[in-house]
């Protein structure tokens, strides 16, 4: 069985089937932060949270096993936009607590700046402090707007998203736009914050609950009261039907500018989220609704590819070669550079073979979170290893919200799976070694306190959301805004931050 697994892990990304490349496409990257596939109707949810959404899956490629490889916000970020494992990369928590910022290793390529060096316009429009200039993730973009404080709301990133858009310079442009809302805490304007409230039961909801096993309260670390699961549920998704309608907004003016049909649209989320399941409120761990997240994929007629179910269990690091196969090649000394780097791979190839999955959980240094964590998701397996606990085994097929841990029971699966585990992780150590390395200094003073502000006191685990206090304050050296030879490159002037004022 362990031969194999292994020969799992090697993902063809050539082959005889060549299919047709645009030339010098639009690429528009959709993220909704901490989304759970399973709350969208086009996965199957039972309430009517995402129209917009689900009308754009029609006209899609649908992954219907679609993982992230942590869950939480830089990080996974990081992955998409390098193609790379946090291990690889090396940012596994958000800056503030233990993590680096992107662009501490000098020879990471982000798709935005190989995009940018293409000869492409590049813009990003961001919703909340992890994703801020002093995360570094802004490396490559000419045009970057984010919040004035901790966060903003859905509409305003898009009301600067569409002013970029209505004054865009002539040519290709990389858009990527990061919408914050489903994230705690669950608030989202009317009418949709009591959108999904009902006075009696719902049966449906009820069913779901108990189809899960979720308990009727979590308790978050440091919190005064558990979290209700029906109201956190109820509110989240009003948030995510919020957020869709203002996805809607976007696809509306790509399509009255002609804009869609010249795109390649990508639609994803960074993470799910836990919403008590498994006993946890929020994410940062490895449980399937913490990791599996959508992802749709829009292209043009003239790539020949008809919208469908894609039911091949795929990483969000294969996003970007995936979209890359299809694309001319750009003429840029980065893009060969970047495709080396890769650890993704074109999914949509005759030749690609499935493999197994990494996932991990978030960096922490706090003394009461979880030791180190990883997980291996295969097709029949989602094996989790967790410092100083017992291994946890389970049957996805008939298991799909990992329920019954079967590891005693299945001692040779267990065997072979973390050995499979120790290859992939002792691989991704040893490419991010070969990246390259360099020192990461103080961080942005104000950016810890917009993370704390956000409940990130020790990351986006549900432990520590409502901390008031730092257990660890001196533990943490500040960290130094990454530089430009580090790759986590300063906008260059006149590109924007919230409320349209220069980068200083």
């Amino acid at each position: 069985m362990l031969a194999a697994l292994c020969a799992l892990l090697v993902a063809a990304c050539g082959g005889d089937d060549k299919p047709p490349r645009l030339e010098r496409p639009n690429i528009v990257l959709i993220t909704i932060d901490t989304l759970r596939a399973d709350h969208l109707g086009c996965y199957g949810y039972f309430r009517d949270t995402s129209p917009v959404i689900d009308a754009l899956a029609k006209e899609s490629l649908v992954f219907d096993q679609a993982y992230a490889v942590m869950a939480t916000t830089l990080p996974s970020h990081a992955s998409m936009l390098t193609s790379r494992y946090p291990l690889e990369h090396g940012i596994t928590a958000n800056a503030m607590h233990g993590g680096n910022p992107f662009g501490w290793k000098p020879d990471m390529l982000s798709f935005a700046q190989v995009a940018k060096e293409a000869g492409y316009a590049t813009a990003g429009f961001v919703s909340a402090a992890p994703l801020k200039t002093s995360s570094g993730i802004h490396a490559g973009f000419d045009a970057w707007e984010e919040p004035e404080k901790v966060e903003c709301k859905a509409e305003e990133t898009i009301d600067h998203a569409l002013e970029w858009h209505a004054k865009k310079p002539a040519g290709p442009y990389f858009l990527w736009v990061h919408l914050y809302d489903p994230h705690w805490k669950h608030t989202a304007p009317p009418p949709f914050d009591r959108m999904f409230h009902t006075d009696e039961p719902d049966p449906k909801l009820e069913a779901w609950l108990a189809e899960r096993r979720i308990g009727e309260a979590a308790t978050r670390g440091g919190a005064p009261e558990a979290t209700r699961t029906r109201d956190a549920i109820n509110a989240y998704c009003g948030e995510i039907r919020y957020a869709d309608t203002q996805v809607g907004r976007l696809l509306e003016r790509l399509r009255t500018s002609g804009d869609l049909e010249r795109s390649v649209l990508v639609l994803t989320s960074d993470h799910g989220e836990g919403l008590n399941q498994h006993g946890w409120t929020a994410h940062g761990l490895v449980w399937d609704e913490q990791l599996r997240v959508p992802l749709l994929m829009r292209f043009p007629s003239a790539v020949g590819l008809a919208p469908k179910r894609v039911d091949t269990l795929v990483s969000l690091v294969d996003m970007l070669p995936t979209v890359l196969a299809r694309i001319e090649p750009f003429e840029a000394p980065s893009y060969r550079r970047f495709l080396a780097q890769a650890t993704g791979a074109d999914v949509l190839t005759a030749a690609f073979r499935e493999r197994p999955l990494l996932g991990q959980r978030t960096g922490r240094e706090l003394p009461e979170d979880p030791g180190e964590t990883y997980a291996v998701t295969t097709r029949e397996w989602k094996f989790i290893q967790q410092d100083g606990a017992e291994d946890q085994l389970f049957d996805r097929r008939r298991d799909p919200h990992e329920l019954e841990n079967l590891a005693a029971r299945q001692q040779p699966v267990v065997q072979s799976v973390r050995k499979i585990k120790d290859v992939m992780v002792r691989g991704h150590i040893a490419r991010g070694a070969a990246a390259g390395d360099a020192t990461a200094g103080a961080l942005d003073p104000q950016q810890i306190e917009d993370l704390k502000a956000l409940g990130y006191l020790g990351g986006d685990d549900g432990r520590s959301q409502f901390e008031a206090e730092d257990k660890d304050k001196n533990k943490d050296e500040p960290r130094t805004a990454p530089t430009e030879q580090g790759g986590g490159e300063k906008p260059r002037e006149g590109a924007r931050r919230a409320g349209g004022r220069e980068e200083r």
